[in-house]
């Protein structure tokens, strides 16, 4: 078993290397994009730059539970999300982008923890997501790559 752990580790690392960029990228992009774009919207569309942060933080540990429902309960059911009434009931629109960034990367580092120490023997564990279907665990670490580079390519646009 300690050589198959080894061997996916190996395997993954590019892969959980990626899943702790994202905080940091986007810590960056909070550090130099001025306050009067927190509030301003690119797209119609899209959430505002105060609203996208805050999305990110909040997101988290959404993936963390879906995480853990596929480790242990493979074949569940993983329930969609309306992400823009989400960000209505959890007040995006008020939320510092520089706390939510902090905190965000704060449940970042636990989700990598989880995919170092207790992913490996169930990276093809699968659940059920209602609107995308089949999603394994390693479908989903690679999935919270994608999510953060959509975020970061829309967060880019409020920079100078």
């Amino acid at each position: 078993m300690v050589a198959v752990h080894n061997l996916e580790m190996a395997n993954n690392a590019y892969l959980l290397s990626s899943l702790r960029k994202g905080p940091n990228i986007v810590r960056w992009i909070v550090a130099h994009a001025p306050e009067s774009v927190y509030d301003t919207k690119t797209n119609p569309d899209r959430f505002s730059f105060r609203e996208a942060v805050a999305h990110l933080a909040d997101w988290e540990p959404i993936l963390q539970d879906r995480a853990n429902l596929i480790k242990d309960h493979p074949g569940s059911t993983l329930v969609a999300y309306d992400e823009g009434q989400r960000a209505i009931d959890q007040n995006y629109a008020d939320i510092d982008p520089k706390e939510a960034v902090e905190r965000w990367a704060k449940a970042r580092e636990e989700s990598v923890q989880f995919f170092e120490k207790d992913a490996p023997g169930h990276w093809y564990s699968v659940a059920r997501h209602q609107e995308r279907g089949d999603i394994s665990l390693y479908d989903l670490a690679t999935m919270e790559i994608a999510h953060d580079t959509y975020h970061i390519e829309h967060l880019l646009e409020f920079l100078p």
